[in-house]
């Protein structure tokens, strides 16, 4: 049995721009007319001791209501799964990775935020554990300036 999952990166308020603020209803109206048997969400949670804040001086996401899911998706993540994670990868939360073992998922496709930062961390580490899995380019956005972007998607052309 061939099993999908749709997985929605952090689409929190923390992370939506005047740079990607279309993304949110795009991936809405996919949701709305596609067929996948489970729709997750990766939720990004900081903390003062993470190398955000330590490495990088990034003190953002770390309440409420910085850490929700935007409201055009807040409906369709709480009819479905929300995974928290506290860095890049999704794939860095066990109870995720469970997830997709336990329901016996062959097939990722991949949308949401940061194209440069976690889509990119969570599809190399997809990459390395063996799924099968598609970035719906269509689907991801970035608030980096459009050399980082591009970057990033030059790399996901050469190595994914």
């Amino acid at each position: 049995m061939n099993r999908t999952a749709f997985i929605i990166l952090d689409l929190q308020n923390c992370f939506v721009t005047e740079k990607n603020k279309l993304l949110p209803q795009k991936i809405k109206k996919h949701v709305e007319t596609q067929k996948y048997d489970f729709i997750l969400f990766s939720k990004f949670i900081n903390s003062k001791s993470s190398n955000f804040v330590k490495k990088l001086n990034w003190n953002k996401c770390m309440n409420s209501p910085e850490t929700d899911i935007v409201s055009d998706l807040s409906e369709i993540a709480l009819k479905n799964y929300v995974f928290e994670k506290s860095t890049y990868s999704i794939f860095k939360s066990k109870q995720f990775v469970d997830f997709l073992s336990q329901n016996k998922i062959s097939k990722l496709f991949v949308g949401g935020l940061d194209l440069d930062a976690c889509v990119l961390a969570s599809t190399f580490e997809a990459f390395d554990l063996g799924f099968d899995f598609e970035i719906l380019m269509n689907l991801v956005g970035s608030s980096a300036k459009i050399d980082i972007d591009n970057s990033a998607k030059q790399i996901i052309k050469r190595n994914l």
